[in-house]
């Protein structure tokens, strides 16, 4: 409730927030209502927990109100889906599975499932997915903003091969860093990184999705290495042509930063919780000025 006040105190018409087991549905969504907020519902990994866990999350999230429930497909960072026991492909075919059981009562109940790019999907994926769990109305994609450079894709062109699909965004921004196995993203104030929003969004909200309420969301404490040098990395992408590296390695090219420059954030630096806490606002705080701008 307090981050509710925050939003509203700012001007924003809306908050993207886990619904947490110590508040009902119903005293969620009439905090919102008193608020005049709408609401975007967080859900982490899909296959975290059953289906029956996945639809009560679902139930909760329309009883507060929110039209679009975010999901996560894996717990995967930076590419690295080598790290999955069973390989992607398996894990995706699974996705698929509980996508078909849970999928028919997002559609009962009017709401969309954003599915996100969380470091770990490409588009193929999401494109794929979506035909092999039925072509759901209910099926869209959470496209965070800065996560296909984690994967080695351009986000623009990731915006623009997956916008009839969209449903909700994280717009995140990361300044790039050229790195002995490829590169970092270091999290930064939005419109100070190398993300294209004024493209991106107009992308998204042409693609005709009326409840879209695009999310301002900062990135992680933790810098992500993305090692597309390295070859063990690829093993569970897809064969894919050498030019789809152009985008990523262009926006390299132009916007990186050395390798020796400083990056690291008050936490990575081990500073104590009050300065963590300060850049945290600062990042948040600079970042909605921004969007604001933006959208004048």
């Amino acid at each position: 409730f307090g981050l509710m006040d925050w939003a509203k105190a700012q001007g924003l018409i809306g908050v993207d927030i886990p619904l947490p087991p110590t508040y009902s549905a119903e005293e969620i969504r009439d905090g919102l209502q008193e608020r005049d907020l709408r609401l975007v519902a967080e859900c982490m990994a899909l296959l975290s927990q059953s289906a029956e866990e996945n639809i009560a999350a679902i139930h909760k999230a329309h009883t507060a109100g929110a039209k679009v429930v975010r999901f996560c497909l894996s717990t995967i960072l930076e590419g690295r889906r080598y790290k999955l026991p069973d390989g992607w492909v398996a894990h995706r075919e699974a996705l698929a599975a509980r996508m078909r059981e849970i999928l028919p009562i997002a559609e009962e109940l009017g709401v969309s499932l954003a599915f996100e790019n969380h470091q770990d999907a490409d588009t193929s994926d999401f494109l794929w997915l979506y035909e092999h769990s039925g072509k759901s109305e209910a099926f869209g994609v959470c496209l965070d903003a800065g996560n296909p450079l984690a994967v080695g894709e351009d986000p623009v062109q990731t915006a623009k091969d997956l916008a009839p699909l969209i449903r909700h965004t994280h717009l995140k921004d990361y300044t790039l860093h050229f790195a002995p196995e490829g590169y970092r993203l270091v999290r930064c104030i939005a419109g100070t990184g190398v993300v294209d929003f004024p493209e991106i969004l107009r992308i998204v909200r042409g693609n005709g999705f009326t409840d879209l309420l695009p999310g301002i969301e900062i990135a992680a404490q933790p810098t992500r290495t993305i090692p597309v040098l390295d070859p063990a990395w690829w093993a569970e992408f897809p064969e894919r042509p050498a030019t789809s590296l152009l985008g990523p390695l262009g926006i390299l090219w132009k916007k990186g930063i050395p390798e020796i420059t400083p990056y690291s954030s008050a936490w990575e630096r081990g500073e104590n919780s009050a300065a963590v806490q300060a850049e945290e606002w600062l990042v948040l705080e600079q970042s909605v000025a921004y969007f604001k701008h933006l959208g004048k």
